[in-house]
């Protein structure tokens, strides 16, 4: 628990928050006015006073108390609050009172914990409770990550590894898998959504922030509430799709383009489209094809890769992949082309959510298979002579046998693993 609650960014973020962490704390609060104009979303909340600061040590339902302001914005603040008979600490959002007299920005709120709350995706920030206080204040508990944005990696490190891209992309499409399914479209995924933390032993595990400007869509057709405005552009110019860019009516597929924008930038150290204003950024979305990564890129590009990439930034929906899934069976296809480029063994082999189930210690079955299969390639096979009269063939030398333990133990792991995942999938079923 203790590594994977921590800093959420997401409500703060979400809270409209301005205030930049402290330092040694990046992660844990929300991003500040230091961020160029571009980066800003497309529409942003007028500003309102700040949530009243006696908030500090009061408590919430039950023992949690508020410790620490993790940000501060248009809307309301986020707080760090703790429980310290068992030690656990979650993020607070509150929202403003001012802000609270809106009922667009009311309901908002409302949708965002209802999101939240849809989704169980390890990849994706949990909600715990939302409620109001007895004197009239909206709050919304979630889950406290501590790690540091994608944006911030970008910006330290530059372009990513291909590899490192790819762990990150795959654990995004899974998430969103999920989200989608629930009908569920983020609507600004970016890097700055984007946390990296570590949790058992993954040091670049993924959580999706910032589900304030999603939209819900009821997967059997029905129509949800319009909390957005008409003619109004949500998201961040560099991120969203061409059909967003346009105030059109959106699916899960612009998700999709935002991704693509996002790999394109975690290569080439730079979003596909630049320009002096938003505005500019978001015509050259509608109107402009993408360059090609490899023209853009200081290292070279795999042409699958690129392929891939330029399918995700397809302008019209129908020529970017079907579902999140779908992309991330791409990505799998590159990294298996990467691992064989560099020699790499099946075990290198990432596989999203595997940390809560502990199949990343499969590597060490993939040890067993794989030293089973190269006895069985180098021992000796019997051989069959005639003699007059015939004699019979002679048994398998002892070495045979002794491969057939060793497969036969590699299969008794295998079926130890799947019985422990098997165990923990049904105890956190029926935990939740």
């Amino acid at each position: 628990m203790a590594q994977a609650a921590a800093a959420n960014q997401q409500a703060a973020r979400g809270a409209g928050a301005s205030q930049r962490p402290a330092p040694g704390q990046r992660g844990s609060a929300p991003r500040g006015p230091s961020r160029s104009a571009q980066r800003q979303p497309a529409h942003t909340p007028a500003p309102a006073p700040a949530v009243n600061a006696d908030l500090m040590g009061r408590t919430f339902f039950g023992e949690y108390t508020i410790v620490k302001k993790l940000g501060e914005g248009g809307m309301g603040a986020v707080y760090l609050a703790r429980q310290n008979i068992i030690d656990q600490t979650v993020a607070l959002k509150v929202l403003h009172p001012n802000a609270a007299e809106s009922d667009e920005i009311v309901q908002r709120f409302y949708r965002e914990a209802k999101v939240i709350s849809m989704v169980s995706h390890p990849n994706i920030v949990r909600v715990f409770i939302f409620g109001r206080s007895e004197d009239n204040l909206l709050y919304l508990v979630m889950e406290f990550v501590k790690g540091r944005e994608l944006r911030d990696r970008l910006d330290e490190e530059g372009a990513l590894d291909e590899l490192a891209a790819i762990k990150i992309m795959k654990q995004a499409c899974s998430a969103l898998a999920e989200a989608h399914d629930l009908g569920i479209i983020h609507r600004d995924l970016k890097p700055d959504n984007i946390l990296l933390t570590e949790f058992r032993g993954e040091e670049n595990f993924v959580k999706i922030l910032d589900f304030g400007i999603a939209k819900l869509k009821d997967p059997g057709g029905a129509p949800q509430q319009q909390l957005t405005q008409a003619g109004i552009v949500y998201g961040t110019p560099q991120y969203v799709s061409p059909e967003q860019a346009q105030a059109k009516e959106l699916d899960h597929r612009t998700d999709i383009y935002s991704l693509g924008c996002i790999l394109f930038e975690l290569l080439t150290g730079k979003t596909p489209f630049r320009d002096k204003n938003p505005v500019g950024i978001l015509t050259k979305h509608v109107f402009e094809p993408p360059p090609r990564p490899s023209e853009v890129s200081a290292t070279p590009v795999a042409p699958s890769m690129e392929a891939l990439i330029l399918k995700a930034l397809a302008k019209d929906p129908n020529d970017r992949f079907e579902d999140a899934m779908d992309m991330f069976q791409a990505l799998v296809g590159r990294e298996r082309e990467i691992m064989a480029e560099r020699n790499l063994s099946s075990k290198d082999t990432y596989f999203p959510g595997s940390e809560l189930t502990g199949m990343h210690q499969v590597g060490k079955l993939h040890e067993y298979l794989e030293a089973a299969k190269a006895a069985q390639a180098v021992s000796p096979q019997p051989t069959v002579t005639h003699a007059n009269p015939p004699v019979h063939a002679p048994a398998a030398p002892a070495p045979a046998k002794d491969n057939q333990k060793v497969m036969l133990i590699a299969i008794a792991v295998l079926g130890v693993i799947l019985v422990i995942m098997i165990g923990v999938i049904l105890f956190s079923i029926l935990g939740s």
